[in-house]
């Protein structure tokens, strides 16, 4: 037997839980997206009696994908705010370990940022991401870029993991800032350009 009302307040619940750690995704398509999962698999519900517990962690696990897949298609899609791998290591490798640039960093507009093939990067923004990782990556990038010393095949492994760990933690940063604008009362934010 189908458990409708059941499965909505437990959709409901969920979607505005993830919708909160996914800003700028609505709770409502959040719901939805669970629902249809339900009703995708209607025989399965139907012959199984979760119990709530397990519901909840597989509406989660629906909803976080949805989420996930949404803010993706969003940062891919935006294009002029997407940081890429190769912008992020070209910053490390000529900007982000050098003192003068932090001393008297290039301007651009309103001052602490540089330009890395054609997006504009701000070097504190990187720091608090670089702050971020846990201790063995930060070591691994820093022994490439700032010591330039030859890394091993599994620290290149990790060096590239951490990377991409930073892309995320910038292009996150830039869709939560956006989000905030939006619903900001007063000055909105000045944009991320490209050249």
């Amino acid at each position: 037997m189908m458990h409708w009302t059941r499965y909505q307040k437990i959709a409901d619940s969920v979607a505005r839980k993830v919708a909160e750690d996914y800003p700028g995704i609505d709770a409502e398509d959040i719901r939805q997206e669970i629902l249809l999962h339900v009703v995708e698999r209607t025989r399965t519900y139907e012959a199984t009696d979760y119990p709530t517990g397990q519901l909840r962690k597989n509406f989660r696990q629906v909803a976080t994908a949805y989420a996930g897949r949404e803010r993706h298609a969003y940062i891919y899609h935006s294009a002029e705010y997407v940081y890429t791998s190769s912008e992020i290591r070209r910053l490390f490798e000529d900007a982000f370990f050098q003192p003068e640039m932090w001393e008297n960093p290039p301007t651009k507009d309103d001052g602490v940022s540089v330009t890395s093939g054609g997006v504009v990067v701000a070097l504190w923004d990187l720091d608090r991401a670089y702050s971020a990782l846990p201790a063995a990556d930060a070591v691994v990038i820093a022994k490439r870029y700032e010591q330039g010393e030859p890394l091993s095949s599994a620290e290149q492994m990790r060096l590239s993991r951490a990377i991409d760990k930073i892309v995320r933690f910038l292009n996150n940063s830039v869709v939560k800032r956006q989000n905030e604008a939006k619903t900001h009362d007063g000055p909105s934010l000045r944009p991320v350009t490209t050249n």
